[in-house]
């Protein structure tokens, strides 16, 4: 069997596993500022202010007109893409979904088109329990009908009450509603799996419409939304399968005594969850609890690839255990990389697999299984995507991150720091064969005290002399790593270095490659900073390149 252990990923740029959108400050929408868009952005505002933050919001009401606003929808979602080396916008779809659902099934005449209801349906998706509460008219007070949302894996109970007769729920003022002064009777039991994609609930014939994405250019589309009105109006048996999303007709899903789920001091204990989760987690998404994870590292380097290109490496591990099971066993881990430019235009796209293969007399095996996939690149700023799945398992991850690419020119530059797992000669050709060595990346960059840290750079634009030899010094320093925001030089002119060397190389070359072994006996578990500094003895010019690196147990 194999088990994949989950890990803290020290990753660069941001992950899409996050559980939720991040907290952020609040920004209330005014009426000016919905009326002075198009009805078509009305509606597309309506759904997307529960998950932009204020900065956001401010952006998307100040531009100028709909081909802008189009145009940065389209690269909002693009940025929340949770997998962004495939095809499909997850979050997008989604979204659409509920602001679709919650329009049909909890309306309102008033923006944003539906009650609090649909706001919440928006936010969190269906409950896992929702429950109607009949009204009740006593000799001391009128107690309006209500229903009751539970949502498990928020651990909070939304409270709602009807008042006036036009259908429209708002937010009990009391949180526990009339079931502070009666045991609710849930006559309307409904079960929901909340982490399930509303995308794999909508019959097929529906899915269309539910999931229609945001319009991506306005310029010459007509109102989506009143097309979407007339499709609609739809015969009664039709409806029904959509009607079981939010009012099916399950009496076996009942239990034979709900107030087992709720009970009044079990609400009472949850009912002000709500307000707290409202503020913490504004929005959430299935993909975000019921994938499969598969953690794995990534790191990003840049060597000189030509005159105005750079060869951008992308090293991949993914940690691995396999427990001994008396069977062979294999796996594949299919690594996916996606460049795009500023504008989300793709510029290249690679991918690799790592295949993993074992004996049944394996007891017992653990590893990084790394592998690496290169491109070429001009001066530019891009977007990157990284994407690891296991083919048996389906269990995959991705991230995001961008990339500046400043080819290294004519003057004196050192590469990016390789953290490497292992240095060695060899004469075999392999992906990680660069010239006469075999280079294993490692982008954890964690190691393990009392064992050399492997180290791999290469120096460009170095000044030869009349018999056409360099001259250079290495230097390296090594400190504990700070938080705080300082200049790197600034770090390393207060602190004293734990570990410091320096050595005189040569070559016969304006372009060098060096390798060296940092010796790490005198390094405690903690992170730590490394500046290695080259200076050109001929032409007196200096350059650096600094990384971060971790000691373990």
């Amino acid at each position: 069997m194999i088990r994949v252990f989950l890990i803290s990923l020290i990753v660069l740029g941001l992950s899409f596993s996050s559980a939720t959108i991040a907290k952020t400050p609040k920004y209330k929408i005014k009426k000016a500022d919905v009326e002075r868009l198009s009805d078509e952005m009305q509606d597309v505002l309506a759904g997307l202010q529960y998950v932009l933050n204020a900065y956001q919001t401010h952006q998307f009401l100040t531009l100028d007109n709909d081909q802008q606003r189009a145009d940065w929808l389209e690269r909002f979602w693009r940025l929340n893409d949770p997998t962004p080396t495939t095809s499909e916008n997850e979050m997008m779809v989604e979204h659409n979904i509920r602001v679709n659902l919650a329009r049909q099934f909890f309306k309102s005449k008033k923006w944003p088109g539906w009650d609090r209801r649909g706001e919440v349906f928006i936010r969190y998706g269906p409950p896992d329990y929702r429950g109607k509460v009949w009204g009740e008219v006593t000799v001391k007070k009128f107690y309006p009908p209500g229903e009751l949302w539970y949502y498990r894996r928020h651990n909070m109970v939304v409270s709602f009450q009807e008042f006036g007769s036009n259908g429209e729920y708002i937010y009990a003022i009391d949180p526990l509603g009339i079931s502070e002064k009666m045991s609710p009777e849930l006559i309307e039991f409904l079960l929901y799996d909340t982490n399930e994609s509303l995308a794999n609930k909508i019959p097929q014939n529906y899915l269309e419409f539910y999931a229609s994405p945001s319009p991506p250019k306005i310029a010459h589309r007509a109102n989506p939304y009143q097309e979407d009105a007339a499709r609609l109006s739809l015969p009664r048996e039709q409806q029904e399968a959509i009607d079981a999303l939010m009012d099916p007709d399950l009496p076996e899903a009942m239990p034979k005594d709900v107030s087992e789920i709720f009970h009044r001091d079990e609400i009472r204990e949850v009912a002000n969850n709500f307000e707290i989760v409202r503020e913490e987690t504004p929005s959430s998404y299935p993909f975000n609890f019921n994938r499969k994870e598969l953690p794995f590292y990534f790191d990003v380097d840049q060597f000189r690839g030509g005159e105005t290109t750079n060869r951008v490496e992308v090293h991949v591990e993914v940690p691995v255990t396999v427990e001994g099971s008396g069977e062979s066993f294999e796996e594949t881990y299919h690594a996916e990389v996606v460049l795009w430019d500023a504008n989300f235009v793709e510029v290249d796209r690679k991918e690799k697999d790592i295949v993993l293969r074992t004996s049944p007399d394996v007891s017992e095996w653990a590893n990084l299984l790394p592998t690496q996939l290169i491109f070429t690149l001009g001066k530019g700023y891009y977007r990157m995507g990284v994407s690891v799945t296991g083919v048996n398992s389906e269990a995959s991850t991705s991230y995001k991150t961008t990339l500046s690419c400043e080819p290294f020119g004519d003057k004196l530059a050192v590469s990016d720091i390789l953290f490497a797992r292992k240095i060695a000669q060899t004469e075999q050709a392999s992906v990680f064969t660069k010239g006469a060595l075999e280079v294993i990346p490692h982008p954890v960059r964690a190691y393990s005290r009392s064992y050399p840290l492997p180290l791999y750079f290469e120096v460009y634009n170095l000044t030869l002399d009349d018999r056409g030899v360099s001259s250079y010094t290495i230097e390296y320093k090594i400190i504990p790593h700070s938080k705080k925001k300082k200049r790197f030089w600034e770090r390393f002119a207060e602190a004293t270095p734990i570990v410091a060397s320096e050595f005189q190389s040569s070559g016969y070359s304006p372009f060098e490659t060096q390798y060296i072994f940092v010796r790490t006996e005198n390094l405690a578990k903690n992170s730590y900073d490394i500046l290695i500094t080259i200076r050109d003895e001929l032409s007196q010019k200096v350059a650096f390149r600094k990384g971060t690196f971790s000691i373990v147990e």
